[in-house]
């Protein structure tokens, strides 16, 4: 009784009734768990330790001669929560899209959240907008893991893009951040430069933060993707976010770049 190639159930108990003939055991430490048969068919029953569930917990077994060894296999899920806040320099990134395995949830205004049903091991947790990663370890069995998740994000000269020699934008990262009004100009910039984007597979919008304000330029960055793949039709895909040097400080720049070949 375990995880599709994961951690065994441990100490449910299972019970097999044939007749009249009544027996219990408990799992081992690895989920399994065996019977010597009476004659005729039974049925199993599973009850599970706290933690755990399983989309059918009863089976018919047999028909069996006495002596027979009985064994099983019931797919169980260890229910698995990892609550803490979403970081990016230290600094919590509030209201933004994230997923870990199947679980998806949001950060609330502190950068707080909650994800639920997550896989045992090393599991990446992704953010939707702006494209940032990182990772956690969860436990074998079931667990309510509470630990902060910080996001990597990379320096614009480690991205395997060149700049296409175009007219990007700026715009004070306050700005975003306040959600102050966009100006025609500044939406003329950003639907040209997406329409851009769609000319070449190779292309990609780059949003870049000043290196030293990466936490407030990620929260921007939220905000320009939400844009840029709503209104803007920019497929997710086409859009990343880094960090540089050359970016004026306190501003967000959206370049215009291609895909390099390896390196």
């Amino acid at each position: 009784m375990s995880e599709p190639g994961g951690a065994g159930a441990a100490f449910a108990q299972v019970t097999l009734a044939q007749g009249d003939h009544v027996q219990v055991v408990r799992t081992g430490r690895d989920g399994s768990f065996r019977f010597r048969a009476f004659e005729g068919t039974g049925m199993l029953t599973v009850k599970l330790p706290q933690g755990w569930s399983a989309a059918a917990g009863t089976r018919e077994v047999g028909p069996a001669l006495r002596g027979d060894l009985i064994r099983a296999d019931f797919v169980a899920t260890a229910r698995r929560v990892l609550r803490g806040r979403l970081l990016v320099a230290g600094a919590p990134l509030p209201e933004v899209r994230l997923s870990a395995g199947s679980a998806s949830g949001s950060t609330d205004a502190q950068g707080l959240f909650v994800l639920e049903g997550l896989p045992a091991g090393v599991v990446d947790v992704r953010v939707e907008a702006p494209p940032l990663a990182g990772r956690v370890e969860m436990p074998a069995g079931p667990a309510d893991v509470a630990r902060d998740v910080s996001l990597s994000v990379l320096d614009f000269g480690s991205l395997r893009v060149s700049r296409v020699p175009q007219d990007g934008f700026e715009r004070p990262i306050s700005d975003w951040l306040a959600s102050k009004r966009l100006g025609r100009p500044e939406i003329g910039r950003m639907e040209r430069l997406a329409a851009l984007v769609g000319l070449d597979p190779a292309f990609r919008l780059a949003m870049v933060a000043p290196s030293r304000e990466a936490a407030r330029g990620a929260q921007a960055a939220a905000v320009l993707e939400r844009y840029l793949t709503g209104p803007a039709l920019v497929p997710p895909e086409r859009v990343l976010f880094a960090v540089a040097e050359f970016t004026r400080p306190g501003h967000l720049e959206l370049l215009l770049t291609r895909l390099e070949g390896p390196r």
